[in-house]
């Protein structure tokens, strides 16, 4: 039989045609649904260890970043640990202190320096075969980063301890990073949302120093009043750092204030994050050039900017990141070092530059505690909760020319 539009059921087109209206219209719905959250960024994760949504955190009405640091990765895209594989009591508590705190790590193998080949060590490179072993195992890392892409790390080694407050001091860093990074020379900021939570144009972030000074002629500081995650001088272990007078002296004296600067030299690799392209420069520069620093000097030197101009690094005072020693000989500590001339005994664990230290307060921490113990003298108190220990909040200043003078402590 053929085909009759005068034969064709006078309801077809008027149906065909609301179904087409009503299939655009879903299709329009689910157009319009997925640019909405193509376009928001995506969760920052769970709750912060001080009970802050990280996904509320806003700039200038836009939805922020800054929530990131406290993510499962600190706001960077890994973390990773330096460890020599017969080490595995210091892999274990690693492991533990970062589940502890929650965060995650991934384990890098350390080197045995009298392993490394004279044929990959810079010519110029006359070292002990700790410091040989330390700056190849930094290398490596730097190396992974650069094989796969990683465009930001935490790299800390096996004998690290943090507070247990680690997220909330990671935020305050944040905030005075951006602000380092961001303010103009005039005082004004850009306001703009940066692609890393801790600001963009950083190239290490040195959270675990043992000697930090400012960059001559940046008078600017972020500083953090009543923290109780500063240890008092007296219980503090380092070389140098900035002067601290204006806080910690006088009629108003804030023995618990933490600055957050432009660092120029350092020592010491407990803990510091780089991006991207400070693992290319620091490559480049100490391995393919003629160079005989141990790895932390020569970070140094990076960020004295004697090589690269623009090389920016930031930093807490004091550090974020201490270490700790395990009981027993006192020729477990470090894995640099031979063993020493006259070997000791230590009874307990000992930390070092850590309020809250994760190390310390383990057993609390398995025990599903609520307050925490300090493992020095405390002004704010020698049991905290974690709400506690996270409160402090920090603010922008400028210090006058007698406090930007650096001091020898």
């Amino acid at each position: 039989m053929g085909y009759s539009e005068a034969g064709r059921p006078q309801w077809s087109t008027t149906t065909v045609g609301k179904r087409n209206i009503v299939l655009a219209a879903i299709l329009l719905s689910l157009f319009c649904i997925f640019f909405t959250f193509r376009n928001q960024s995506p969760p920052s994760g769970t709750a912060s260890p001080s009970g802050l949504s990280t996904s509320k955190f806003s700039l200038g009405g836009k939805k922020d970043n800054l929530g990131d640091v406290y993510n499962d990765t600190l706001g960077f895209q890994k973390v990773y640990a330096i460890n020599l594989p017969e080490r595995t009591d210091k892999k274990d508590n690693m492991r533990l202190q970062a589940r502890a705190t929650n965060f995650s790590i991934e384990i890098v193998d350390g080197v045995i320096g009298s392993k490394v080949s004279y044929k990959a060590i810079p010519y110029t490179f006359k070292q002990n075969n700790g410091t040989i072993g330390c700056w190849r195992a930094h290398l490596n890392v730097l190396q992974k980063m650069i094989e796969e892409n990683i465009q930001s790390a935490l790299i800390l080694e096996d004998d690290a301890d943090w507070d247990i407050g680690l997220k909330a001091q990671m935020a305050e860093l944040a905030r005075g990073s951006r602000w380092l990074l961001e303010t103009a020379p005039e005082g004004t900021s850009n306001n703009h949302i940066p692609h890393s939570p801790y600001g963009d144009g950083w190239d290490m972030l040195w959270v675990g120093h043992c000697h930090s000074e400012p960059v001559k002629g940046d008078n600017r500081r972020w500083v953090i009043p009543h923290d109780p995650t500063v240890a008092p001088e007296g219980s503090r272990w380092y070389f140098k750092g900035p002067k601290m007078d204006k806080w910690e002296k006088g009629p108003d004296a804030d023995p618990q204030t933490r600055v957050v600067y432009q660092q120029g030299f350092g020592w010491c690799l407990s803990g510091y994050a780089v991006s991207l392209r400070a693992a290319q420069r620091i490559l480049w520069y100490a391995s393919m050039m003629p160079f005989n620093w141990p790895i932390d000097s020569g970070m140094g030197n990076l960020c004295s900017q004697r090589e690269f101009h623009d090389f920016q690094c930031i930093a807490p005072f004091p550090r974020f990141v201490g270490k700790s020693t395990p009981a027993g000989s006192n020729a477990l500590g470090s894995d640099i070092n031979t063993k020493p001339k006259e070997e000791k005994i230590q009874e307990k664990s000992e930390s070092e530059n850590v309020m809250f230290s994760v190390r310390q307060n383990m057993r609390r921490i398995l025990d599903g505690a609520t307050t925490f113990k300090s493992y020095f003298k405390n002004p704010a108190g020698d049991d905290l909760t974690l709400e506690q220990i996270s409160a402090a909040r920090g603010h922008p200043e400028y210090v006058d020319e007698e406090v930007k003078k650096e001091t020898k402590e």
